[in-house]
């Protein structure tokens, strides 16, 4: 029975300061009229309670689970079923109560439950646009039953707003306050400042709607912060620091990709500081399908004129006289299903596709805020997505460089001491775990792998405590639950074994290895 050691993704940072903050309601005393336009808009919607909804039942068989999810209750009680056939002809079966949602339903809304002081994600989603229920992004691939998906900070910070006793958020919204600053004082006397974008500097105006629409190819946290501690008039940069390909694949279209796509526009390029995203969004409207066409068009004639458009006025017309039609397209997404959304790279052709494969060179979109620290953990990130050994290999070098002197980084050496393992050396990997820990106690990465080696010199107690301490933070993740309960085993401690498993297998309940020791364990009663 041998202790694994796990590939975890990191979560990084510290948790948001939330002084001065009043919430939506209050700005609406005064600004009221403004209230109730933003309140008609996808971002004012962006998350809120499952049980508020009015949503089909529906089900879906996700094929390379080989499972069938249905959801049922829209009475006020949904809830997700799981049903698998298994190899040796039972079933398996369960499900579990949805909470929240998220998402404005523009496009999709995806849904979490609760369970064990967590969330968590569901493998399926509800797709606007006539899709119905269908497995939700990144779910596609899965091949077991995957219920362990925690709900990151990332995902929250952009959906919601504030916090609240009971509750995982306490607006179901991006409140005011994300773009315009805590509205304490300002509350208080309208003579106190309150935060207006078009009024900072272009980086902190852009920061400000990057924070969410800038996800890159990857993002790493600043040391001692993280994607909540981000206030309107900050530098993003000072906080996360986004990465894309130095030479983007030209096909690739993400769901959070319109920020860098404008970014890529001739537009953009030729016009600098000037054109930003309030150039053509007002985000306190909604702008109604039927006048889109007609909106988009005068504010692209604040900078073109009449007849810089070359096609015939029949070809114009046939389009209803739209710039959007022709430049800024709807496109599928290549990292969301049954979702298209405006292509920001306003392209002269909007049919013809350049495709160049992207290089291997990740750069900093803000490349002045970029440590040789923040390239060696994008890199790092790079090849976890990857999994491949030379993208291991190249993230190991760099952060070998990265870490001279930097003993402080937990983030930094934890992901050295995994790429050690990789490499073959445990001393120098458990000696880096150990360091981690000591700046971040709760790191993942280093709670995991270190019991494992831990374990493996026999030091059984003090691995079962890690691992008991990583369980903890993440439920979902098999990895650390197995170990513990195989700790807990070894301990003599087979009634806390058991009882672990099955917390295991309630979030991965297809896992075959946590089957196959909760079948060990209840034989051994």
């Amino acid at each position: 029975m041998g202790f694994r050691l796990s590939l975890v993704m990191l979560a990084v940072g510290v948790g948001a300061d939330a002084q001065g903050y009043i919430g939506t309601k209050a700005c609406a005393v005064c600004h009221s009229e403004i209230a109730k336009s933003y309140a008609m808009t996808a971002m004012a919607q962006a998350s809120g309670r499952a049980a508020d909804l009015h949503l089909p039942d529906g089900e879906v068989f996700a094929t390379n689970a080989k499972v069938t999810y249905s959801v049922t209750g829209q009475d006020g009680k949904p809830q997700l079923h799981f049903r698998k056939r298994m190899a040796d002809g039972t079933t398996l079966e369960g499900s579990k109560v949805l909470t929240y949602y998220i998402g404005s339903g523009t496009h999709g809304r995806g849904f979490i439950f609760e369970e064990q002081g967590q969330a968590f994600q569901t493998p399926v989603a509800y797709y606007g646009v006539g899709h119905g229920w269908d497995v939700a992004p990144g779910y596609e691939d899965e091949s077991v039953i995957f219920l362990g998906r925690k709900v990151e900070t990332a995902c929250l910070s952009c959906h919601t707003s504030g916090s609240k006793p009971g509750e995982l958020f306490e607006e179901g919204a991006v409140s005011c306050e994300r773009c315009h600053g805590p509205g304490e004082q300002h509350a208080k006397s309208v003579r106190s400042a309150i935060v207006n974008p078009r009024k900072l500097d272009p980086e902190r105006r852009d920061s400000i709607c990057a924070q969410c629409h800038l996800t890159g190819e990857t993002r790493v946290v600043k040391p001692g912060r993280s994607e909540t501690t981000f206030r309107p008039g900050d530098l993003l940069g000072d906080h996360v620091v986004p990465f894309v390909w130095s030479s983007p694949d030209k096909a690739e279209f993400k769901v959070v990709g319109h920020f860098e796509g404008l970014w890529q526009s001739k537009c953009k390029r030729m016009s600098g500081d000037k054109l930003s995203c309030l150039t053509c969004h007002d985000p306190h409207i909604k702008v109604a399908d039927n006048e889109k066409s007609a909106y988009y068009r005068q504010k692209c004639l604040g900078c073109h004129e009449q007849a810089s458009c070359k096609l015939p006025i029949e070809a114009r017309n046939a389009k209803g006289d739209s710039c959007i039609a022709c430049h800024m397209q709807q496109r599928a997404s290549t990292d969301g299903q049954h979702t298209a959304f405006t292509d920001h790279s306003i392209r002269r052709n909007a049919h013809q596709q350049q495709t160049v494969g992207h290089s291997r060179e990740l750069v900093a979109f803000w490349t002045e805020r970029a440590t040789a620290r923040d390239y060696a953990l994008a890199y790092a990130d790079e090849a976890w997505q990857h999994g491949d050994a030379a993208s291991f290999k190249e993230a190991h070098e760099k952060l070998q460089g990265a870490a001279i002197g930097a003993s402080g980084d937990a983030a930094l050496a934890a992901q050295l001491a995994y790429t050690d393992d990789l490499a073959g050396e445990p001393d120098k990997a458990e000696a880096l775990y150990q360091q981690a820990l000591k700046v971040d106690p709760e790191n993942l990465l280093a709670l995991t792998n270190l019991g494992t080696h831990l374990a493996r010199k026999g030091q059984i107690d003090e691995a079962v405590d890690l691992w008991r301490r990583a369980l903890a933070i993440n439920p979902g993740l098999p990895a650390p639950g197995l170990n513990l309960a195989r700790g807990q085993l070894r301990q003599g401690r087979d009634a806390e074994a058991l009882e672990t498993v099955r917390r295991v297998l309630s979030l991965n309940p297809d896992s075959e290895a946590g089957l196959v020791l909760q079948r060990e364990l209840e034989r051994r009663r």
